[in-house]
């Protein structure tokens, strides 16, 4: 999903009745790669495009996706602790 990261706050340039909102629209499924390494804000992104793509104000606008990912990769969060303690 391409997205504008020049603005504060992160949008996609996809809209309705556009040939990539429409290809989204109507697609069964979007699969998602490697997610747990996208920031939270993409996340949000994509959640607020499918709102607007679908007409639908349930989570990613109705659409099933799939989120795929190694996620014993991800860095264990340890608060309160410095940055020699963390690596």
């Amino acid at each position: 999903v391409p997205v504008n990261e020049n603005n504060e706050i992160l949008q996609s340039p996809i809209q309705p009745g556009t040939p990539h909102g429409e290809l989204i629209r109507n697609a069964s499924l979007i699969i998602w790669d490697e997610a747990p390494m996208a920031n939270r804000v993409f996340l949000t992104c994509v959640d607020d495009m499918c709102h607007l793509l679908m007409n639908h104000d349930t989570t990613f606008g109705g659409k099933v996706i799939i989120l795929l990912g190694d996620f014993h990769q991800m860095c264990p969060v340890i608060h309160g602790s410095s940055r020699s303690q963390i690596v």
